[in-house]
């Protein structure tokens, strides 16, 4: 054993400790989460400029603490002595004194906190010692800097930056009046639903926003602002349970090494699922409950428990009472349990037959209730279509439908890759337009995906961010070559042997068509440039990625040197991705200096 080995066993967390912690993590990931959520809502609030008072009084006592006992932790084992302990200790004070002094004249602190949350992560990481568990300490290490990414996010994004169809508290319209008109009210909607921006909406999203309205500003007497950027902890919490159920998914398939950490960290730093920590509609947790109900039958497909089944209904069914187009998830659910009961049916007889039949009679008594109530009674008491959607009116600028839609999807000519961001029609003082309406899907699609509606060449963050016009390209291209690369290895495998079933590659492929082919039907019938619209088809990213650590699964690890080069090449383009997102979302958020 070196000095450095015996220096990381006689400094650290034990290993009995840190295996009990990622035992207790790998066993309750999302209540962790929600910990954690609710630990740090009090602090910031769902932004910024609701940090309270004491807040930083609180963190510095807490920083002393730490620093307080790790020098007593190194006096006790030797590794100091008395004198060198306090002088560490009377260092350590004015180095925090005087740091708390230069970090007050910051006009923006998160960038501050950005890096220092990053290494609180990476130090507890470097601290803890483990044998037993090291994949999942790594990949603990991956979900750990994406959660403080996000929540930087939400700490310098309001409510109101970078939403979809949210419009403004104290309003009657968007998600937001839809929230305010539930907890005023204490009712659904009794009118019809298509009198009101967004009401069409099934309600579980906004119930819970309610409640959590009601709760902070009603019962801890919350400001009445505050109460309402704190929504975003939820979202926070619902775009993780995004990413630790992919990873779950991952971990379903025996993915180890580079194989699980780089397909984990392409969806844990990916742009979309870091602005769906910040958005209050109601997007986010519909992703997070298809996510679980794909989840939910890759293990009810290996073993037909009844428990599996049921949490998938209650998934399809509340991800539908959170938002209607959560059923996208379930035509590749059903053909699995088609398969499944085709195949049982001939191995193992009728009685079988007939127990899965009555399995999903209950399954279907559970899950379309849950998600079709609400519509059902819009179309009883007010003839509301059962699949409507509110549609804009043609006159707007952002519309598109004059275009011819086969040379809408057809047309990649340069002038849409002259800029790497979504491009919309305007107009300037003197009323004249300018620019253009996107109107490729596929184009919108990959521009949208990285950085949304409303990061453009004019944001301010960017403007001063160096190379900013080239670290964006590169990032661009970049997400590109991760896209193609992801969906070349997943026509691949399901087109060859790969380690995974018929059923299993019939459940990924035919999700991942599904929500394109819907997205491309969507982009025909509603044309409109905010229609395409990388939000749609989201758990893209966590097939793409599937199949990518699936591929690398499939190499072995003394592979030969093209192998190797793989591994190599898919690490960097993993690593690159995940940086550039870092920076590029670190300066997205940071606003325009006080006048």
């Amino acid at each position: 054993m070196n000095t450095n080995e015996q220096s990381r066993q006689r400094l650290g967390i034990s290993s009995s400790v840190t295996d009990k912690i990622i035992r207790s993590i790998a066993a309750h990931p999302y209540l962790w989460t929600f910990v954690i959520c609710i630990f740090v809502d009090p602090f910031y609030l769902g932004a910024e400029e609701n940090v309270p008072p004491n807040a930083l009084l609180f963190e510095t006592l807490m920083v002393l603490a730490g620093g307080y006992s790790l020098i007593y932790y190194l006096f006790k084992s030797e590794r100091l002595n008395r004198p060198a302990s306090y002088l560490c200790a009377a260092v350590f004070t004015i180095a925090d004194i005087l740091f708390l002094k230069w970090y007050s004249t910051l006009y923006t602190n998160g960038v501050v906190l950005l890096f220092l949350g990053l290494l609180f992560v990476i130090g507890i990481y470097y601290f803890a010692r483990t044998k037993k568990y090291r994949d999942q300490l790594n990949s603990l290490l991956i979900l750990g800097m994406s959660f403080v990414v996000k929540l930087y996010y939400v700490y310098m994004s309001s409510c109101y930056t970078r939403q979809h169809d949210v419009h403004s508290f104290g309003n009657e319209s968007g998600h937001a009046g839809y929230m305010e008109y539930l907890l005023f009210n204490h009712k659904l909607p009794d009118f019809d639903v298509r009198e009101v921006w967004q009401y069409c909406h099934p309600p579980l999203h906004h119930i819970i926003s309610a409640l959590w309205l009601y709760l902070n500003e009603e019962l801890l007497g919350v400001g009445h602002n505050p109460a309402r950027e704190s929504l975003q902890t939820l979202t926070l919490f619902y775009s993780m349970c995004i990413v630790i159920t992919a990873y779950r998914i991952f971990r379903q398939f025996k993915l180890k090494g580079a194989a699980i950490y780089i397909p984990t960290v392409i969806v844990a730093f990916h742009p979309a699922f870091i602005m769906f920590s910040g958005s209050i509609n109601n997007d986010v947790l519909s992703v997070a409950f298809m996510m679980g109900a794909f989840l939910c039958t890759v293990r009810w497909y290996r073993e037909q428990k009844f428990s599996d089944l049921m949490k998938i209904a209650l998934c399809v069914g509340l991800g539908m009472m959170t938002k209607l187009a959560a059923a996208l998830v379930a035509p590749p659910i059903a053909l699995v349990f088609l398969i499944v009961f085709i195949k049982k049916t001939k191995e193992q007889g009728s009685l079988t037959a007939l127990k899965m039949i009555r399995d999903f009679a209950v399954f279907g008594a559970v899950c379309a209730p849950l998600g079709l109530w609400f519509e059902i009674k819009n179309y009883i008491k007010f003839k509301v279509p059962i699949m409507y959607v509110q549609e804009m009116p043609k006159n707007v600028m952002q519309y598109i439908g004059k275009q011819d839609y086969i040379r809408r999807v057809t047309d990649f000519s340069s002038k849409q890759f002259e800029s790497p961001f979504e491009q919309w029609l305007s107009r300037t003082e003197d009323g004249t337009l300018v620019g253009y309406n996107e109107y490729n899907p596929l184009v919108a699609l990959l521009k949208n995906s990285l950085f949304g509606e409303y990061i453009n060449e004019s944001n301010y963050g960017l403007a001063i961010l160096p190379e900013s016009s080239f670290i964006c390209r590169l990032f661009f291209w970049t997400g590109v070559v991760v896209a193609a690369v992801c969906l070349f290895l997943m026509i691949f495998n399901i087109s060859n042997k790969c380690g995974l079933t018929a059923a299993e590659k019939t459940l990924f492929g035919s999700f991942y068509l599904i929500l394109m082919a819907n997205f491309y039907k969507m982009s025909h019938d509603y044309p409109f440039t905010c229609t395409m619209n990388f939000r749609y088809i989201t758990p893209t990213v966590f097939i793409g990625a599937f199949f990518l650590g699936i591929t690398l699964k499939n190499i072995s690890a003394d592979g030969t040197k093209t192998e190797r080069a793989v591994k190599a090449a898919a690490f960097s383009m993993a690593l690159i991705f995940a940086l550039l997102s870092v920076v590029i979302f670190a300066f997205v958020c940071i606003p325009m200096p006080p006048e």
